[in-house]
């Protein structure tokens, strides 16, 4: 059984832990932050290099497009084979001239 001296401790501990890790001790005004100054970002905006920015962002959507495209063609294609695949008598047709080819690339390695 826990003595009271150990008790208070933990119980202190315990509630000086819940006061840090809830942080209402630390309070920053909005008002207090150091702002950046206005003509600053003013100037930065000016100096971007617009075209710079629209050539990496063509790139990046370009990339993306192709990407997207590749996907859809390889979930069609997928699809497609699939269901060539679940008819019976292509299956076995595809085995039986597929495979003596197949073999032979093996063999040739």
């Amino acid at each position: 059984m826990e003595d009271f001296a150990t008790k208070l401790v933990n119980d202190i501990q315990h509630s000086i832990l819940k006061e840090v890790v809830s942080a209402k001790w630390l309070n920053i005004k909005y008002e207090d932050k150091k702002q950046i100054p206005q003509e600053f970002v003013d100037k930065a905006w000016a100096n971007v290099n617009w075209e710079s920015v629209l050539d990496n962002v063509t790139q990046h959507l370009e990339t993306r497009i192709c990407n997207a495209v590749v996907g859809g063609m390889e979930t069609e294609l997928k699809t497609d084979v699939k269901k060539l695949l679940s008819v019976s008598g292509v299956r076995e047709k595809l085995r039986m001239s597929v495979y003596p080819e197949l073999m032979k690339v093996l063999d040739n390695r």
